[in-house]
């Protein structure tokens, strides 16, 4: 005689779920905010021996939330060289819950560096600026005082529901 076996169900659900909906004044929006690198293009040889110049980027946001991109060794560059990618390159990227009717301002700090084996890393570039939310998404353009090296980067503040 044949048996007949049953599923049984997993329980689903999370402890106090509701699906009410808030106050109308306690929605929240949570968005994703993000700063990626489009290229880097110097036109100058930063390096001693005049090879080729090692760079990274280091942003600082809001409290301890620093990056470093990339996180293990550097970008190198030739004399009139640029990097570009065909994928997005997240130089720094949040999470940030906003009420629905406030608008926020978020600074991060981006800084362009080389690196030197023999002297301490330069600082090539730096800028902060200010991610307001909600924001359409811009390009900028990061670049040293002698405008050799420039870095484009887009910066979006998109909405998500995760």
């Amino acid at each position: 005689m044949s048996r007949r076996y049953y599923a049984k169900g997993k329980k689903t659900y999370a402890k106090d779920q509701n699906f009410e909906q808030d106050q109308v004044g306690e929605e929240k929006e949570r968005y994703l905010i993000n700063i990626s690198l489009m290229s880097l293009k110097t036109l100058k040889d930063y390096d001693i021996m005049g090879w080729r110049g090692e760079f990274y980027f280091k942003c600082d946001g809001e409290k301890l939330f620093k990056a470093r991109w990339p996180n293990k060794g550097t970008i190198k560059l030739q004399r009139n060289q640029e990097f570009t990618s065909k994928a997005d390159m997240s130089l720094w990227s949040q999470f940030k819950t906003v009420r629905a009717d406030e608008s926020i301002i978020v600074p991060v700090k981006v800084i362009l560096r080389e690196k030197d084996p023999l002297k301490k890393d330069q600082e090539i570039a730096s800028e902060e600026y200010e991610i307001r939310l909600p924001q359409k998404t811009k390009y900028v353009i990061l670049q040293d005082k002698k405008e050799k090296t420039k870095a484009k980067l887009r910066i979006q503040a998109t909405r998500t529901r995760y």
